[in-house]
């Protein structure tokens, strides 16, 4: 009887190992719901939504940014409102030497409705992954914080730009809706979050905005430049979800010299 007892520990601390192994494995390429792997979304921390508001959070038709002799003459998409958009998003090229256009993958709409009657605020954190309706589209990521204060029996919308989680996905489209599942469980989304702590990386950094919707011709050089490291950053994060390819040490140089927050 003791004989077989040890066997039976002995059998439930190698499953014990076993389990706790498969838990911490993680490779590049193999991300449950990111990339091309299938599996649901792994989450450390649900979202939840603070008492008094509602959110609705509805995909936006790829928006396409055209400025006329590259981004000298830059002008905002029909019903854009610069003043209120926020996030991190990388883009596609397109158009013609004279017309160029800079799509942004995933845009949500966010409408944040306060039924209270006492102003709220309220945090999306870091690493909060938005689950998309159809499947076959994208699922998007935030990169930093985003706080909101919402005044009391009000309604606030903005836009969002996410960054992507599946190259090859279709982007964001108005029939889409999208689900604020919490904060990410992949341990190497989460070490990539870490090198952008407290860099100049949302695009509500570089766009100088004159009135709620129009841009001064002075901020085109720095939306260049938010593009610039939007890019690079969508495609360091595919890296590790699409391409099974961990960060380099180069990746990580870049992280670093990135500019930071004043």
């Amino acid at each position: 009887m003791k004989k077989r007892k040890i066997n039976l520990l002995f059998i439930a601390l190698l499953f014990f190992i076993g389990f706790t192994a498969c838990e911490q494995t993680e490779e590049p390429g193999g991300i449950p719901g990111m990339g091309n792997t299938r599996g649901e979304l792994k989450i450390d921390k649900p979202f939840e939504v603070p008492e008094g508001l509602t959110i609705d959070a509805q995909g936006l038709d790829l928006i396409s940014v055209r400025g006329s002799d590259g981004l000298a003459n830059l002008k905002s998409p029909e019903g854009w409102d610069w003043g209120h958009t926020y996030g991190w998003g990388g883009t596609y090229h397109g158009g013609t030497d004279t017309l160029k256009k800079f799509v942004f993958w995933i845009t949500v709409k966010l409408s944040i409705s306060n039924i209270s009657d006492s102003d709220l605020s309220f945090t999306i954190p870091k690493g909060t992954v938005f689950k998309v309706s159809d499947p076959k589209a994208q699922n998007g990521i935030t990169l930093k914080d985003l706080k909101f204060s919402i005044k009391a029996n009000d309604t606030y919308n903005c836009q969002l730009m996410l960054m992507c989680l599946n190259r090859g996905r279709h982007g964001s489209g108005k029939e889409l809706d999208y689900e604020i599942l919490g904060t990410t469980g992949s341990n190497l989304i989460k070490d990539l979050l870490v090198y952008l702590k407290g860099k100049k990386i949302g695009i509500e950094n570089y766009l100088i905005v004159e009135s709620s919707a129009e841009l001064k011709s002075v901020s085109t050089r720095d939306f260049e430049k938010y593009k610039e490291i939007s890019d690079h950053i969508q495609n360091l994060i595919w890296k590790l979800t699409n391409d099974g390819k961990e960060l380099s040490q180069e990746d990580i140089e870049y992280f670093h010299s990135l500019p930071n927050l004043e």
